[in-house]
Parts: structure tokens; sequence; C-alpha cells
């Protein structure tokens, strides 16, 4: 179950939609649409420059699955207990909002 996201401008994206956060935290606990919704997890590319930043936020070894999202959009039918149980989530690449909300 794979994060495929298009916020290419995040210090956890590798530049080819892969995401190595070690949580991925997903808000938006009265979100009824997808742009209400927001990846947590995102920091600019910009934080790089601070290198214990960096390190912190890059030191996932792996690529982050569905199974390391947090979320906290209570109406998402993907939601189970604050878990998200899609097979696959996208992050926009403009907003960071999860593109696989559903009510």
């Amino acid at each position: 179950m794979a994060i495929k996201c298009g916020a290419h401008n995040c210090v956890h994206n590798d530049n080819n939609g892969n995401c190595y956060a070690g949580v991925v935290n997903v808000c938006g606990a009265h979100a009824t649409v997808t742009d209400e919704t927001m990846c947590k997890s995102f920091a600019a590319q910009d934080l790089k420059a601070d290198a214990e930043f960096a390190m912190e936020f890059n030191a996932a070894p792996k690529k982050a699955e569905v199974s390391n999202i947090k979320c906290g959009a209570c109406h998402c039918k993907h939601n189970e207990k604050h878990k998200c149980c899609a097979d696959h989530v996208q992050i926009n690449h403009v907003t960071a909002s999860c593109e696989t909300f559903e009510k």
C-alpha cells in the first residue's frame, strides 16, 4: 500500500513521489472535502539548510506506506480508528491535501 506524494518541495519527498517520513500525519477532523485535509508532516525543502532538522526528518530508512499514516480526517471512509485503510494514498502537489479522502 503505497503513498504517492506530489509535494516535491517537501523535505520527505525524493522527487519521484516517494515519501520517507517516519510517520505521516494527515489532519482534517472536520473535513468533508479533500481541500479540508492536509499532510501535517509536510516540511518545505528550504528547511534542509538546517542539518539537524533534515537529519531528524529524513531518518526513515524506507519509503513510507499507508500504514505509516495517522489520520485525523474523521469523516473519511478510509479512516479506521485514526489509521488509513486505503489501498493507496495520493498527496496533492500544491496544497499537500489528501487526494484519497472520501466521505
